[in-house]
């Protein structure tokens, strides 16, 4: 049984942003293979500056989600771990985990959670079937999201 229904991503780029390298953080986050999924929508700012938001939405298939949260599990720091489980109430609404990466550091491949505003923002949507006979963070254990 897969782990992982969905995973839905955001993240905003300013005027004064290079726009392929906010696409560049993302694949670095997921995969090179999102690229084609990626939807951008323009947005004005409040003095009318362009602002570009990049989503994408990854369905389960195969398990595949469940191999790309495995896979940044594996990438993520030991610490960001610890401060995962610690702040694991205030990340949690049901079935979802919500995430902010430093998008910066993840331009340049390196993971890092933050809670500033320059982020990519993860939603994971555990599979609610899984959730009835086990909890979320036995769920997030075996993805390797969270150490005690």
């Amino acid at each position: 049984m897969c782990l992982i229904d969905r995973i839905d991503v955001e993240t905003h780029a300013h005027a004064t942003e290079d726009y392929d390298k906010v696409l560049a953080a993302l694949i670095n986050l997921l995969g090179s293979a999102v690229i084609k999924l990626i939807e951008t929508n323009s947005l004005k700012g409040h003095y009318n500056n362009p602002i570009k938001v990049f989503r994408l939405t990854l369905r389960s298939r195969n398990c595949s989600n469940d191999n790309i949260i495995k896979s940044i599990a594996t990438r993520l720091p030991s610490d960001d771990k610890r401060l995962l489980r610690i702040s694991l109430d205030s990340r949690i609404n049901g079935n979802k985990l919500y995430l902010r990466f430093d998008k910066q550091k993840l331009y340049l491949n390196n993971l890092t959670l933050s809670d500033s505003d320059d982020v990519v923002k993860v939603i994971i949507h555990v599979n609610p079937i899984k959730l009835r006979s086990s909890n979320m963070l036995d769920t997030l254990r075996e993805l390797g999201l969270v150490i005690d």
